[in-house]
């Protein structure tokens, strides 16, 4: 008798998460962001910048998976490098629907690191210039002055990125009531951080401190 076909008779096994879009940030990702805000900080890589992308801004119109928001991430990482920064792109990240209180296609909002060289004058440029030719990649180029803003807040403690949590997450981390919507359903992952300030990275770093106090 012949041995039944593994690759027919086995279900197979899908991620919820790629099925299924998400509502919101949950509580763990949200500490997860707040942890990794207060990290940075710690080690001398405070999040001082802060970048919005609108994909409705590009000719493609919209990065419904995230893939596109990813690339960007990955060219401006190696951008970084061959401009002074050793370890890259340091950074939190959200993905939304919701802007100015009308549902819309997918905007990103990145939190990052970047070095003061680079707040003056042209350096600044330079920046927002990089991000606009990753972000014309991905988009197949974009007509609109709103697609890439990059600011630098007074404050910036990563809060903003919460918003799209639920009361929760509003109440627990104190947000203002202006920001408290739901920003929308996400297909893909929904907000994350950089590995260097991830839980793995912080976990390591108290591991390592700890030993030597012995």
């Amino acid at each position: 008798m012949n041995s039944p076909d593994l690759r027919t008779s086995t279900p197979r096994k899908h991620n919820r998460t790629s099925r299924q879009p998400t509502a919101r940030i949950n509580m763990r990702q949200a500490r997860n962001m707040v942890d990794a805000v207060a990290f940075a900080r710690e080690i001398g890589t405070s999040l001082n910048a802060h970048v919005t992308i609108h994909w409705v801004g590009t000719n493609v119109g919209d990065d419904p998976d995230g893939s596109r928001f990813g690339k960007v991430r990955e060219g401006y990482d190696k951008w970084l490098k061959r401009h002074g920064h050793p370890n890259g792109l340091t950074a939190i990240w959200v993905r939304e629907r919701l802007s100015g209180g009308s549902a819309e296609v997918v905007h990103c909002h990145m939190l990052f690191h970047l070095a003061h060289r680079f707040f003056p004058g042209r350096k600044q440029i330079e920046v927002v210039r990089a991000l606009e030719r990753l972000v014309d990649r991905q988009g197949g180029g974009n007509y609109a002055d709103y697609t890439v803003k990059l600011t630098f807040p007074h404050d910036p403690n990563g809060l903003y990125l919460l918003k799209g949590g639920g009361p929760n997450v509003w109440r627990k981390f104190g947000l203002p009531r202006k920001w408290c919507k739901l920003q929308g359903l996400i297909h893909g992952k929904r907000c994350g951080t950089t590995q260097d300030i991830g839980r793995a990275a912080r976990h390591g770093f108290q591991t390592a401190t700890s030993c030597k106090d012995y």
